[in-house]
């Protein structure tokens, strides 16, 4: 009889043949455009009962090549290291299925108590204590639930040489084996991405034509370019695609600088007009987030964004972009590697100081820019980091050009852009 849930899984499931790929494989299928046959084929197959000879594939080197494992060596592998859990971060008061009782005095999770063979014993709290995180322990029983389709398990430990249970949401757990490692480390063999294709699609009793095969080769060696080259998921913008990414809902995260901007809000979309109508002297950087993204004619195109820049044109001949706003601290630096690459400088310190030094690669410089607008005259403005000090030029009622500049003095400037509320300040 099997008790262990181990056992289970090498009687029952690995047997079977399930089908993985690597994180890494998925990610260059992620970046491939969302309409293709192969693609999601492959996608729909991962876990499933497969006769192949090749399973958990992974990208190589080469992007004419996988690499995988023989099946039958990789069951050999997980044989012999069987997983250990250990709780998580998630844990204590969230993830756990409490004990409360309704108004006849059944429990509320009695459904699911019943799926994993789980019989709550009073009292609780000394019976079935919340272990804390960084408990390591096994998986007894595992089960859906029928309407929330979340995975719960029955989870045991060990406490004061007593055997413990408690019924956990999954994800309130870690597998901390070495199976994967080894899985995508040992015995690994080449294989052309056509090849395999056609032996899993073979496998899976799914007919594709060479023209398509063919097809999704192309897309997977431009995928694989772009997920080793950063700099492809920069883009610049101008005009009212400024305003648009402006906005928090094409945020990729509401972390970090990017999600705290004060200029996200649905309420600040007329603030723009200085940019938009502008577009011969300010743009934008955008850095495209992974998600959500495809590749097409070469270039990456997302529908949310982890990072964005102004970029101006100022009269003193330098490209300067902005102050950086990013979702993850890390993408900071490809953004200023970014700007040596085509020649720009960039502020070396990200913050809204109108003094600031400038970077470009190893040279650095304190500037006063001044950049010529042809529609300076707006009702509203927004919150302008660096470049904040406004002179407008009312020649006569019909013009509307002015300058910026982040030294007053120089332009002997009449307003401040620094209203978060979408005014100009008067100096």
């Amino acid at each position: 009889m099997l008790n262990r849930y181990h056992d289970f899984i090498v009687e029952n499931l690995i047997l079977e043949s399930k089908f993985g790929f690597s994180n890494r494989f998925k990610k260059v299928l992620s970046l491939m455009p969302k309409d293709n046959l192969i693609k999601n084929y492959l996608l729909g197959m991962e876990g499933a009962d497969l006769n192949v000879s090749q399973n958990y594939i992974d990208i190589s080197d080469n992007k004419e090549e996988v690499t995988f494992i023989a099946d039958r060596k990789a069951q050999t592998i997980i044989k012999e290291n069987p997983s250990v859990f250990r709780t998580n971060s998630h844990l204590p008061n969230s993830k756990y299925l409490s004990f409360n009782k309704n108004s006849n005095g059944d429990y509320n999770n009695q459904t699911i108590f019943s799926l994993l063979g789980f019989t709550p014993i009073e009292p609780h709290e000394e019976n079935h204590p919340v272990p804390g995180p960084g408990i390591v322990g096994e998986i007894v029983s595992e089960s859906v639930g029928p309407r929330s389709g979340r995975t719960y398990v029955l989870f045991k430990w060990s406490l004061g040489g007593v055997d413990k249970t408690i019924c956990l949401n999954k994800d309130a757990i870690d597998e901390v084996n070495d199976v994967d490692r080894k899985l995508y480390s040992q015995s690994r063999n080449p294989i052309r991405i056509g090849r395999l294709v056609n032996s899993i699609m073979s496998a899976a009793k799914q007919t594709v034509t060479p023209k398509e095969v063919e097809e999704f080769t192309n897309q997977w060696k431009s995928a694989f370019d772009m997920l080793n080259d950063a700099f492809l998921k920069f883009d610049v913008v101008s005009g009212y695609d400024i305003q648009k990414w402006y906005y928090e809902g094409t945020y990729d995260t509401d972390d970090s600088t990017l999600g705290g901007s004060c200029m996200r809000y649905e309420e600040c979309e007329n603030y723009f007009g200085i940019y938009t109508e502008n577009s011969d002297v300010v743009k934008l950087v955008i850095l495209y987030a992974d998600r959500e993204g495809t590749i097409k004619d070469g270039k990456y195109k997302s529908d949310v964004i982890k990072g964005r820049a102004l970029l101006w044109k100022t009269n003193q001949g330098d490209m300067f972009m902005d102050r950086i706003y990013t979702n993850n601290d890390s993408d900071v630096e490809l953004f200023k590697q970014y700007a040596e690459k085509n020649g720009w400088w960039c502020k070396k310190v990200q913050n809204s100081s109108s003094n600031f030094t400038a970077q470009r690669g190893t040279s650095f410089k304190d500037p006063i820019y001044t950049v010529d607008l042809n529609w300076a005259d707006h009702e509203y403005y927004p919150y302008v980091d660096t470049l904040s000090y406004l002179k407008l030029n009312e020649l006569d009622s019909r013009d509307s050009s002015g300058t910026l500049s982040n030294d007053s003095d120089t332009i002997d400037a009449q307003y401040e852009l620094r209203d978060t509320e979408g005014s100009r300040d008067s100096l």
